[in-house]
């Protein structure tokens, strides 16, 4: 990968972090505001993008279900388990998630 393809990357990610921070600081403030403390923030998340019981997996998860996302089907921002860098920063990755309501089960059909 040439190094514009690499900061054209790191900028998307960069701009979906700041994104998914400002949602997830509304929410956690809304939270608070209501007298809710029983709450995480992919939780929160949940409640905002209207998924609440749906079944919620990555692209590779649902391609090894032998599913796969519809065409003009977006993913969901999410928040991912903590990692830490080669220098020790901690951070949260962003996962991108797709809800059962965006895929389609994929039918294999057997050639003799």
């Amino acid at each position: 990968m040439n190094a514009t393809t690499q900061n054209q990357i790191s900028s998307k990610m960069h701009d979906y972090r700041n994104h998914l921070k400002t949602i997830s600081d509304g929410l956690v403030e809304m939270a608070k505001a209501s007298g809710r403390n029983d709450y995480s923030i992919n939780t929160l998340l949940r409640e905002c993008y209207n998924l609440i019981g749906k079944k919620l997996h990555t692209f590779d998860e649902w391609k090894e279900q032998n599913c796969s996302i519809r065409k003009g089907e977006h993913a969901y921002l999410f928040w991912g388990k903590p990692k830490e860098t080669a220098d020790g920063k901690r951070y949260c990755p962003v996962m991108f998630l797709f809800s059962e309501d965006q895929i389609k089960v994929n039918t294999s059909q057997a050639t003799a």
